[in-house]
């Protein structure tokens, strides 16, 4: 029996009480203690943007668990407001503060599990510390201020640039608040992550002029900006306005210690109501750290493949660990609950073989020559974030990320299909990207955004680039068919397709940025990052190339690339002859399909030079 035995639980949110509940289903002899330095346990930290829009009125609806019903579901001994402040591992003992009364006690352990998640990233410049307006969003307590505070304290203004009110936006130039000094906003958010970008819903909704403040040259600094600048057209046409490659120099305070100007590096001063920081999230180690427990590069808890420490009777486990990405095979840090609570259940198993051993009691592997640990496998980053009415997904590798690892090897795809059949109401369009190797086929990644099918379309590709799958088994993947969910013709299908096409040389792409390096490589105006442009295209000139529109007159008028000339594709044949044989022919559509159907008139006609603009026109143009 084991009665004696004593498993301690630091943290108590996705991965704490997961490896908790898991552990009470193994043994009922076990006593189990959760030392949680929040008094709640167990929330959904997803869905706090919501709570601050009002789509959830209800702050209860976020609690997952109180700490009185899991104690008394699992038999657990819950204690909140309770922070572990020391592991002493050579006394299997913990020093514990509470902190309501400041007492600190010494508990001691059989098995220790690390739990503790991940921190807000604050910046250190001057009058960066507490301010009245100055706020983010990792608790329950945090949503609670920044709702009041919204609803109470900001009075919906217009965004001013210069002294000027801004109320109109969609034609204004991006240059005119890149090149202005003065602004003043409602809010001012610093960070193009995950969490500001959700919370632009609630601002919105409260008619607040909202400016986002980014260090890197885009939003999602993990995404591609094939998917990106889509997100940050959209959002420039609904008022909010994104300041790329800016950092804060410093905050300016009244004497109410509220944030009253945040000045930047590049010399801007930016007025605002209230401050959102977006930064992002560390992993929080500090006490593990302080005990002797390795830490990785990325700052995350060391692991083994059984979610041990490199200290006995220590296992880690959920966004204070680093644990290996599939497809890489390097180590990251992921911040995701689902990936949190699988790491706690694989935590919670190997603890209790260790405590028990291959005890009847509990379910472990049946075959003789199987171990009796589980091993965790790895993970697959795979997240979806809502925009105000658009999403954006990602899973796997960015094409980025891809051309560090497989450098040439690296390929994309860039495609755009209607959530569901076109002839049904409502079908919208999705954007995305696959990633995949040049060489074996395999798939790497994919991004994806629109109003409707994203998570859909990722989740499918996530179990692909799971089991690494071809590209081309994507075309002969079977899909449940009705007008209103899909086509007959599913859009995966069809990147398999195209996949197909490509590796059986039906087709060859250039890249929307190799074009644009040609059209400005000899303009010293325009600064080009060249880093991710296939080699050939230095040696190609805009003199050299002839761009075809094969869309309809109507199209064209729309907009189109500079220096296009158009042949419709019901044209082309009879008009083949204006077509310079000798020239690089870039033909381009909406979409792609007619200007693969362009493609093959012109290769069958002679033409040796050809390549379809990957991704066509609505790659080049980038609107939702």
């Amino acid at each position: 029996m084991n009665k004696n035995k004593k498993i301690i639980i630091i943290g108590g949110v996705a991965a704490g009480t997961s490896a908790a509940a898991k552990l009470r289903r193994m043994s009922e002899d076990t006593a189990i203690t959760l030392y949680e330095k929040y008094k709640y346990i167990s929330y959904a930290t997803c869905g706090l943007p919501y709570y601050v829009s009002g789509k959830i009125q209800d702050l209860n609806k976020l609690l997952v668990s109180t700490v009185e019903s899991f104690s008394d579901r699992f038999n657990v001994n819950v204690k909140n407001m309770h922070k572990v402040v020391k592991i002493i591992p050579e006394e299997k003992a913990v020093i514990v503060k509470n902190l309501k009364t400041a007492e600190e006690i010494k508990d001691d352990y059989d098995m220790l599990l690390i739990t503790t998640g991940a921190s807000i990233i604050n910046l250190d410049v001057k009058g960066s510390d507490s301010a009245n307006n100055m706020t983010s969003l990792k608790t329950i307590d945090d949503a609670v201020k920044l709702r009041r505070f919204i609803d109470r304290q900001v009075t919906p203004d217009a965004l001013r640039i210069d002294g000027s009110k801004i109320t109109s936006f969609k034609n204004i130039s991006k240059e005119l608040i890149k090149n202005s000094n003065e602004i003043r906003t409602n809010i001012l958010i610093v960070g193009g992550g995950f969490v500001g970008l959700e919370m632009l819903e609630a601002f919105s909704s409260k008619e607040l002029s909202v400016v986002i403040l980014e260090k890197t040259n885009q939003l999602l600094p993990s995404f591609d900006m094939e998917i990106t600048d889509y997100v940050e057209n959209y959002l420039k046409g609904q008022g909010i306005f994104v300041l790329k490659e800016e950092e804060v120099s410093y905050f300016e305070k009244d004497n109410e210690s509220n944030i009253k100007k945040v000045h930047t590096a590049s010399g801007k001063h930016i007025e605002t109501d209230m401050l959102f920081m977006g930064i992002g999230v560390k992993p929080e180690n500090t006490v593990a750290k302080e005990a002797g427990i390795k830490i990785g590069e990325k700052g995350g808890i060391m692991v083994d493949d059984f979610m041990r420490t490199n200290v006995s009777s220590i296992y880690a486990a959920g966004d204070c660990v680093e644990c290996t990405d599939m497809i890489s095979g390097n180590k990251k840090n992921f911040y995701l609950a689902s990936i949190a609570s699988k790491q706690g259940r694989i935590a919670a198993h190997n603890i209790m073989a260790d405590i028990i051993g291959k005890d009847d009691r509990i379910s472990y592997p049946k075959k003789d020559n199987e171990s009796k640990y589980k091993k965790y496998p790895g993970s697959i980053a795979t997240s979806i974030i809502k925009i105000m009415d658009i999403a954006i997904a990602k899973t796997g590798l960015s094409f980025k990320e891809a051309k560090k690892i497989y450098a040439d090897a690296a390929g994309k795809i860039e495609t755009h299909f209607l959530s569901h059949a076109g002839y049904y109401p409502d079908a919208s369009m999705i954007h995305m990207v696959v990633i995949y190797n040049k060489e074996n086929g395999q798939i790497l990644g994919f991004e994806a955004t629109g109003k409707d099918g994203v998570d859909k379309k990722t989740d499918i590709v996530s179990m692909a680039v799971r089991e690494k799958l071809n590209i081309v088994d994507l075309a002969y993947f079977d899909f449940a068919y009705q007008p209103e969910f899909g086509a007959a013709k599913d859009s995966v299908n069809l990147i398999g397709m195209i996949g197909e096409n490509l590796f059986d040389d039906e087709v060859e792409f250039i890249d929307c940025e190799d074009l644009r390096y040609i059209l400005n490589k000899d303009n010293v105006s325009v600064r080009y990052d060249n880093s991710g442009i296939e080699n050939y295209i230095d040696g190609i000139s805009k003199d050299d190339i002839c761009i075809l529109d094969v869309r309809s007159n109507k199209e064209f008028e729309a907009g189109h690339i500079e220096g296009a000339s158009l042949i419709p594709i019901n044209d082309l044949r009879e008009n083949i002859d204006k077509i310079d044989k000798a020239k690089l022919t870039i033909v381009y559509c909406k979409t792609g399909y007619r200007a693969y159907l362009g493609y093959k008139i012109l290769k069958n006609n002679g033409f040796g030079n050809v390549k379809c603009l990957n991704g066509s026109y609505l790659s080049w143009n980038r609107e939702i």
